[in-house]
């Protein structure tokens, strides 16, 4: 008969039991009821097994830990009781249902090791309640916003070489004077009018990869590069006539950086420069664009404006008497 070391939590009608179980046992006495499988009463996603290898793989090869409960709901099979600060339950493979945390717990199925998992474990649960319980854990917490998690890579020690150039990237373009996204960077949040951390690597990830950012050992001398590209295409959205499409918007910036190598070897090649007048006079096809028609942040839309910048750059010249 199992047993562990719990505590009492009950409020508002509920009552649960906070403890820490061997992962192995655990496995042995819990059950998850899928959509998939069981279409009248199920409920959970089907178990992905790649997830699963991959939290067996950052417990034994990072060896690291997992700290968020497996949340279950006691079954009648299981007979749970509460005595004496421990809980005790009938082994069976359906004594415990999963409502969150499968992946968690079925990546005990690919250690090496046995690891003690925290679970918080319902008592007394209609099956309406555990789907609302399911439903209410899956949609009302809210994750941590993707650009925070960027901003503090650094303190964690897990940021990558290439996400420290463009952290470093970063903070030059949304400090340096005379660039159009000076005080416009948002490192930690999404925020509107800003470009959050997440969009500006976005933008930038393939240019930092290979060309001549890639090549330059200098953070000034990239960070200069890039806003003297970024004041050409601010200007060129100027010369369009744009009313809601600025360097903030997404799907622009973006855009716009996708060119960014074809766009600095044209005006290497034509103007021997780097210089914004130089690059704004290779970008300069482009002011006959209706940015402002691109609408939208997706994928497609994005995917338009770059064909037609790339298309309106590479315009073949018309032949006229003159030049023979």
């Amino acid at each position: 008969m199992p047993r562990a070391k719990a505590f009492e939590v009950a409020y508002n009608g509920y009552t649960y039991y906070v403890a820490v179980i061997d992962g192995q046992e655990l496995l042995k006495s819990s059950f998850v009821s899928r959509r998939a499988e069981d279409g009248e009463r199920g409920f959970n996603r089907a178990l992905a097994p790649s997830r699963a290898r991959e939290i067996s793989r950052y417990l034994d090869d990072e060896r690291s830990s997992i700290p968020t409960n497996v949340v279950l709901s006691a079954q009648p099979e299981a007979n749970l009781r509460f005595s004496r600060s421990a809980i005790e339950w009938d082994a069976g493979e359906h004594a415990f249902l999963v409502l969150d945390g499968q992946h968690r717990l079925y990546s005990m199925s690919y250690t090496e090791h046995d690891y003690p998992l925290a679970v918080a474990i319902y008592s007394g649960l209609t099956r309406e309640a555990e789907v609302r319980l399911f439903i209410d854990i899956n949609t009302k917490q809210k994750g941590v916003p993707p650009a925070l998690l960027l901003d503090i890579k650094q303190l964690a020690g897990v940021e990558t070489s290439l996400e420290e150039l463009l952290r470093r990237l970063f903070d030059y373009v949304g400090s340096a004077e005379g660039s159009p996204l000076y005080g416009l960077l948002s490192p930690a949040s999404t925020k509107p009018g800003t470009v959050s951390r997440v969009t500006f690597n976005v933008a930038l990830k393939r240019p930092m990869e290979a060309g001549i950012l890639a090549q330059t050992d200098n953070d000034e001398d990239r960070g200069k590069l890039v806003v003297n590209y970024l004041r050409a295409a601010d200007r060129i959205l100027r010369q369009s006539g744009a009313q809601t499409s600025s360097l903030t918007r997404a799907t622009v910036l973006q855009a716009f950086f996708e060119l960014f190598n074809e766009v600095v070897d044209a005006t290497l090649r034509n103007h021997k420069s780097l210089k914004d007048a130089q690059i704004a006079k290779t970008l300069s096809p482009l002011a006959d664009l209706d940015f402002d028609s691109y609408g939208g942040g997706n994928r497609p839309s994005k995917t338009k404006l770059v064909s037609d910048m790339r298309a309106k750059l590479t315009e073949a010249p018309r032949l006229t008497s003159n030049m023979l």
